[in-house]
């Protein structure tokens, strides 16, 4: 047997030993297995800490929350599904979910903005042109947007949902201070995404705009009066062709 297809094998073997291992000791001692298949696929893939690859991931388990660490969410409680990934890679996926308490899904977004762009969409939250995005410094270089989906979990007695979802991290969160326990799975993918940013001084285009509406009201004033001013003209011709000649004595 070639060397390469024994050590191939070898390791197989062994992989297959850990895992049967671990489940057999999680049934013994009624907790849960150490090393799940999931996890093994993750590893075996690429998946978890490999950075600027793509990786398939698929997990589930249950999680309790904790305070959400952002500031100005303070009371507020979540409970982390996909951490944020350092290596600026998306998620793609399906999370499904049933929690103790009615939940949101929030998904984050970082924001890789120059200088400039940040500072007209600044302008463009003060000046009132577009409102603000709901966004929260994640260090003094970086910021983040969430995107909070509210389930209509209807009449259901236990909050439950599937949603789709793409973002650098996941999240099940709830505005109020009560810890929640949930359980899930999640199937996601890892992409490297192409950022295409597209911010426009909205400031700037508005007072162009008025500018130009300025304009066109003057020019339409300017043409009124020319109307007018034709229109008094004509009629004092009309008077003068009317008015009686008077002949001398």
């Amino acid at each position: 047997m070639p060397i390469a297809e024994s050590k191939h094998k070898l390791i197989a073997a062994t992989a297959l030993f850990v895992a049967v291992g671990a489940l057999t000791g999680a049934i013994a001692t009624g907790g849960a297995a150490t090393i799940s298949f999931a996890q093994t696929e993750e590893q075996q893939q690429g998946g978890g800490d490999t950075t600027g690859q793509q990786a398939r991931i698929i997990r589930q388990g249950t999680v309790t929350s904790d305070e959400v660490p952002l500031p100005g969410f303070e009371g507020q409680e979540r409970a982390t599904i996909l951490p944020l990934r350092e290596d600026g890679s998306i998620y793609s996926g399906v999370l499904t979910y049933t929690a103790t308490e009615p939940v949101n899904v929030v998904v984050l977004h970082v924001q890789n903005l120059n200088e400039t762009e940040q500072t007209i969409l600044n302008a463009t939250e003060e000046d009132g042109e577009l409102g603000p995005l709901l966004t929260a410094a994640l260090d003094n270089q970086t910021r983040i947007a969430l995107t909070v989906i509210s389930p209509d979990y209807g009449a259901s007695p236990i909050p439950s949902a599937s949603i789709a979802f793409a973002g650098n991290a996941v999240w099940l969160h709830t505005t109020e201070d009560t810890p929640f326990a949930a359980t899930y799975a999640v199937s996601a993918q890892t992409l490297q995404p192409e950022m295409m940013n597209s911010i426009s001084n909205l400031t700037l285009t508005a007072a162009e705009d008025e500018e130009a509406a300025d304009a066109e009201d003057e020019e339409a004033a300017d043409a009124e009066e020319d109307a007018d001013a034709a229109e008094d003209g004509a009629d004092a011709e009309e008077d003068a062709d009317t008015t009686p000649a008077t002949t001398p004595t």
